[in-house]
């Protein structure tokens, strides 16, 4: 598993994640990586001020399944109502977020939370994905 993901996430999700109460990550895309492979998490700024995270690397994951949804999920509710608890995400944010697109939902797994969150420049990177 040498290839990795920098995924940026809202302080929000990034919270809820590490609280272990977000399972999935709902995407529009997925890489061309195959599964498994590591997802590290960097926490987006935010005009609100929520912690030392912010603009930081704040944890990783290994993302070890990627499920891709080939159908409008409001015609499938159980399917809607299972991605929305593990994404914490309710319908409404849900579908404003896809606007048409097939979800991807990435599975978050082994999940470890930084006791002191990195620099972008630890990955070599100079500004946010």
């Amino acid at each position: 598993m040498s290839k990795a993901v920098l995924m940026s996430i809202q302080p929000k999700w990034c919270a809820l994640i590490a609280d272990g109460w977000k399972t999935v990550e709902i995407r529009k895309n997925r890489p061309k990586l195959k599964t498994p492979f590591k997802v590290y998490i960097y926490c987006t700024k935010n005009k609100e001020k929520c912690g030392v995270a912010q603009g930081k690397v704040i944890g990783e994951f290994i993302c070890s399944i990627i499920e891709g949804y080939k159908y409008i999920l409001s015609d499938y509710i159980e399917e809607e109502d299972q991605l929305c608890y593990w994404s914490c995400l309710n319908s409404y944010e849900l579908h404003s977020y896809l606007k048409g697109a097939v979800p991807y939902a990435w599975y978050i797994f082994r999940l470890v939370i930084y006791d002191t969150p990195k620099e972008l420049s630890e990955f070599g990177k100079t500004r946010p994905p």
